[in-house]
């Protein structure tokens, strides 16, 4: 953990702060801009104004767009977060109920996870674990898909 936080993968929340609020605000943002980052495209290739076409040596499969965005990748159900969510739009008027509520986005965007012995060996011939996400989740399910057809740009 050291090493992903000195290498900025890792980001400590400060003690005592709500840490899920944190990773879900980051994950929703991402998806956010990527969303506007799609109707931006959608808006020049409308105006013609498309990228120039330039082959490439390998034909790559891309990931289908409804995939992209943010995810939370966690063995959390964040049931504190949906009450505090869902407590927040009963007691007080003036929020009114978002379209797209804390629990339907976690249930299509966080990914859960497990480890998995298959039966590798690190160098020194300790057991190395493969990192296995849900491959019920939309994106795992694309993803995999993606990479046996061809490399989908992601190696």
């Amino acid at each position: 953990l050291r090493n992903l936080r000195v290498q900025g993968f890792l980001v400590a929340c400060p003690p005592g702060d709500d840490d899920d609020a944190y990773v879900l605000a980051l994950a929703r943002r991402e998806e956010d801009r990527i969303l506007l980052e799609q109707q931006q495209q959608q808006q020049d290739e409308s105006m013609g104004m498309e990228e120039d076409d330039v082959p490439s040596q390998l034909p790559q499969q891309k990931l289908p767009k409804t995939v992209l965005g943010g995810y939370v990748v966690s063995n959390d159900f964040f049931n504190d977060a949906i009450r505090r969510e869902e407590n927040k739009h009963t007691n007080d008027p003036l929020h009114r109920r978002p379209t797209n509520s804390l629990r339907s986005w976690l249930k299509k965007n966080r990914i859960s996870y497990s480890f998995a012995n298959v039966g590798t060996s690190g160098m020194n011939g300790e057991k190395r674990l493969e990192f296995l996400p849900n491959p019920r989740n939309e994106l795992i399910e694309r993803m995999d898909a993606c990479n046996r057809l061809t490399n989908c740009g992601m190696r």
